[in-house]
């Protein structure tokens, strides 16, 4: 699936929907924004709060977008905070504000609303009410990044936004505002509601094979063998079917997953790794981001060290179905490996002894992306940076629950030592983030498979 161009695929279906003077507008800051994305805007020493709504407190796509941060940065020292309230508005954040993000003295606070805005405010008054919140942001003295919400999954397309028309309106003026703020945008709005509403056919039926399954069971039924044929194609295809899982407001690891990568994408997120190029006597021709010694070939087994300057996009086991919808998160994620030469025709590969998968010499030579890979020890230091930032976030919230009394005037001292406790504990846990991200060497075996 291409990139999505926003001059050629946008453009002409949002004429029909803003107006020529709208469109132009629109496409003007998203040429500048473009310019201005370039930099990520993650810093040394930033403490980054991402306030939000109910989908940024389910703790998946934020989730993930910190995990990656700290895999492909791990020289940096930051910390991430969630900071999502189910139902939020603008006016909600702004109210909670002085006790649920300031105390955390945010360098960055991005913003991820408009769901439950566009219930209650026009695009007018959404974008005032953002202005007060950016305000509020800069005197902390913070960096405001401003997110456009996600879509409603619920088979709209840009050309035929139906229910999300709001959301666009507010994507479209939230882009003009950012401009003009000189502050940070992405747009994963747009970035994902062709690819979510082109799916939904498809998820459709991928959400009822389950119970089709139970169904196929029962030899009663009028037409079980058609039913158990179109299910037994359905196992056989290439193509798998894929759902976004959840709700069409709260989708489930497979959307949130195309959400972090929309956003890193959008925030300019450097999406190399690491590459090595070898042939198959051991003779190493090119290598970038990473150290690879110790390459030696014996009996038709080549293998090697490889020590990287960052990790992989760790990728969590039950949203790795939507790799193949969304090409954007396997490219924020250019981990590579080629390898010249060989002369077997299939080949195991292996990480510090255990297999990776099979892999064809024809796609070594040309070079495989590793991060394909579910299972081995480079998914599994991935999953354990992921595990690391969930836990750390389950203390988050345990300090976001005491804050608002423990930071009034009248509260006690033992409350405020509490507090100070939780604190000391959530900066422990990123201490642990940070370990569980640093890079390791680990031994590739290439073997021809039996």
């Amino acid at each position: 699936m291409p990139h999505f161009n926003l001059r050629s695929s946008l453009a002409p279906r949002l004429a029909c929907i803003v107006g020529g003077a709208a469109l132009a507008l629109f496409l003007t800051a998203g040429l500048t924004q473009s310019a201005a994305a370039n930099e990520f805007p993650l810093k040394d020493g930033d403490t980054w709060v991402m306030a939000g709504d109910s989908i940024t407190a389910q703790h998946l796509h934020s989730n993930y977008y910190e995990a990656f941060c700290f895999a492909r940065y791990p020289k940096l020292n930051f910390r991430f905070r969630n900071s999502g309230v189910g139902g939020d508005t603008i006016p909600k954040v702004l109210a909670r504000y002085d006790w649920d993000i300031a105390p955390w003295k945010p360098t960055v606070v991005s913003v991820e609303l408009g769901m439950n805005d566009q219930g209650g405010f026009s695009v007018e008054q959404f974008i005032a009410n953002m202005s007060t919140l950016s305000q509020r942001i800069n005197a902390g003295p913070a960096r405001p990044v401003f997110f456009t919400s996600s879509p409603i999954n619920n088979g709209d397309t840009n050309a035929k936004p139906g229910g999300n028309t709001k959301l666009h309106q507010f994507a479209v003026a939230l882009k003009t505002f950012a401009v003009g703020q000189n502050a940070p945008f992405a747009d994963q709005f747009h970035q994902l509601l062709d690819i979510w509403g082109t799916n939904k056919v498809r998820e459709n039926i991928a959400n009822a094979i389950p119970p089709l399954k139970a169904a196929a069971k029962d030899d009663s039924l009028a037409g079980i063998d058609h039913l158990r044929a179109f299910l037994e194609a359905q196992e056989k295809s290439s193509t798998r079917l894929v759902s976004m899982q959840g709700d069409p407001v709260h989708p489930g690891p497979p959307g949130q997953l195309t959400m972090a990568a929309a956003l890193l994408k959008e925030m300019g997120a450097n999406g190399f790794v690491s590459s090595a190029t070898l042939d198959a006597q051991g003779k190493v021709t090119e290598v970038k981001g990473c150290v690879v010694d110790g390459a030696k070939a014996e009996n038709g087994k080549l293998s090697f060290d490889r020590l990287d300057d960052s990790l992989p996009f760790p990728i969590p086991d039950d949203a790795r179905a939507v790799l193949p919808l969304y090409p954007v998160i396997l490219e924020l994620s250019q981990y590579t490996l080629k390898v010249t030469g060989l002369t077997a025709e299939q080949y195991t590969l292996k990480v510090n002894g255990g297999d990776l998968g099979t892999v064809s010499a024809k796609d070594l030579a040309h070079g495989i992306n590793i991060t394909t890979f579910g299972q081995g020890a480079i998914a599994a230091q991935g999953k354990a940076v992921l595990a690391e930032v969930g836990a750390k976030e389950g203390l988050v919230g345990q300090w976001r629950g005491l804050s608002r009394t423990a930071s009034a005037p009248e509260a006690t001292a033992e409350l405020k030592e509490r507090l100070a406790t939780l604190t000391k504990q959530v900066e422990a846990a990123d201490a642990k983030i940070r370990a569980a991200a640093q890079p390791k060497k680990l031994h590739f075996e290439l073997v021809p498979a039996k």
